[in-house]
């Protein structure tokens, strides 16, 4: 064979191996436009907000969320790290009820519909009130969360 169809065929190879790498990408594609990493983001309270003890907590994502059921992603909403004792929320929005007076981490975690990670978090610190004064400006039936692992705050 020719030198120069040689260098032809490798060349040819070699863009192929290219395109192919390139379509493959290194995101999941399930994390909303343009195959971006997963995110989420407390909107609020913001961080080291006074809070009365029942408030409402507000994130932000870039992946359509719904309950699990639904095979979408969802968010577990938790205090104080305590990742066991959370509440399975498929909306934007939960309501923390009669958190006691004091300093307190709030955090959401973006989960898959079978609850594996989908690699994205955010937590605030808060002061809770001793007057218990609150925030709250949902209604107390709100049927966009679930509660699981015993959290239901």
């Amino acid at each position: 064979m020719p030198a120069f169809t040689r260098t032809l065929a490798l060349g040819a190879t070699s863009a192929a191996a290219l395109v192919l790498l390139t379509a493959c990408g290194s995101g999941s594609g399930d994390a909303g436009s343009g195959g971006s990493s997963p995110e989420v983001t407390i909107t609020a309270p913001s961080d080291g907000a006074s809070v009365g003890s029942t408030f409402d907590v507000t994130w932000d994502t870039n992946v359509e969320l719904g309950e699990p059921e639904t095979g979408r992603d969802h968010v577990h909403v938790f205090v104080d790290g305590h990742s066991n004792d959370y509440t399975v929320v498929g909306g934007h929005e939960f309501t923390i009820k009669d958190l006691a007076p004091g300093e307190h981490t709030v955090n959401v975690t973006l989960q898959h519909a079978d609850h594996s990670s989908a690699g994205a978090e955010d937590e605030v610190e808060v002061e809770v009130g001793a007057s218990g004064a609150t925030n709250d400006t949902s209604s107390p039936d709100d049927d966009d969360s679930g509660s699981y692992g015993g959290g239901g705050y």
